[in-house]
């Protein structure tokens, strides 16, 4: 296991039951930075975006943008300058202009009260859980947040599968999102399938955008999907980004800032997972998933 300065191995920050990534405010203190959130003042036009790890955040968030502002143009600030719990002071947040695309991973739970007392635009996407697992694994690896690169039946078993998981782990995130939902009589939340984006990007592109009441033809829909593309927003994001940093110091000091802001893009396909699964892994997956969602409606897509 690698090592911080004192010696001692990397390990997530444990905050109400959930792993957490090490952004420093969440280091210097997990629970005032999560209250900060849920306490946080909110204006009727703000959207959040409320998505698990690993999830397409970087992707819908550039849509949303543009739906928002009606121009097929990239916001020259990454989704991280919005980013609840791993912006460095919460008060940047006051002096953002409206509408404010707001992104977190936090749970339902966490979210501004005020938001929801407002019936809030929330915008959620739900990706298939072995994409999100392998995805994950890639990103730790890369970043070394929580220590040496793992292989993925460790990484599976260890953290996404583990006693203590990332945000909570998936299947209690999408399950409180679900039941948030049932209640939602307002319909101020949501939901895109992240394979249904990719297979169908302009009707899909086309609800969000109802969603937002946000009224725009059929020629920008296709120039916000074009540049939305994950090849167009991976060169965005090498070239164009003023990137936050939010990764740990150590890598600041190696200079390994950029390249990591560099693999943020990795692959951004479906399925696959049936590149890293093995057929043990994948039964296990399975038989946990119909344990732990056999109450549940959500439908996930596999491919």
């Amino acid at each position: 296991m690698e090592q911080n300065g004192d010696g001692k191995p990397k390990k997530p920050i444990i905050f109400d039951g959930m792993a957490l990534p090490p952004f420093p405010p969440l280091v210097k203190d997990a629970k005032e930075r999560f209250e900060e959130i849920r306490d946080l003042p909110c204006r009727e036009d703000d959207v959040l975006l409320v998505i698990y790890p690993k999830s397409g955040t970087h992707w819908v968030w550039e849509i949303v943008c543009m739906l928002l502002k009606k121009k097929a143009e990239y916001m020259k600030e990454t989704k991280d300058f919005f980013f609840l719990e791993a912006i460095p002071d919460m008060s940047v947040v006051h002096n953002l202009a409206s509408p404010r695309p707001l992104n977190t991973h936090v749970p339902y739970r966490w979210l501004p009260k005020q938001h929801i007392e407002n019936g809030g635009k929330i915008v959620h996407v739900l990706r298939n859980p072995k994409d999100v697992a392998v995805s994950m694994c890639h990103h730790f690896n890369n970043t070394r947040e929580f220590g040496e690169p793992l292989d993925f039946k460790t990484f599976y078993e260890k953290f996404f599968m583990g006693p203590v998981q990332l945000f909570g782990g998936w299947f209690s995130y999408e399950k409180e999102f679900e039941e948030a939902e049932a209640k939602d009589t307002g319909s101020a939340i949501f939901t895109l399938h992240y394979e249904s984006l990719k297979k169908n990007p302009i009707q899909e592109t086309k609800k969000l955008a109802k969603f937002l009441n946000v009224d725009v033809n059929d020629e920008l829909i296709a120039e916000i999907v074009d540049k939305c593309s994950f090849k167009k927003l991976k060169e965005a994001n090498d070239t164009m980004k003023d990137i936050i940093k939010i990764i740990p110091e150590e890598m600041k000091h190696e200079g390994k800032d950029k390249e990591i802001m560099s693999k943020l893009y990795r692959k951004g396909e479906i399925g696959d997972w049936k590149n890293h699964f093995t057929v043990a892994l994948n039964e296990h997956f399975d038989a946990m998933f119909n344990e732990e969602m056999k109450d549940s409606k959500i439908q996930v897509q596999y491919e």
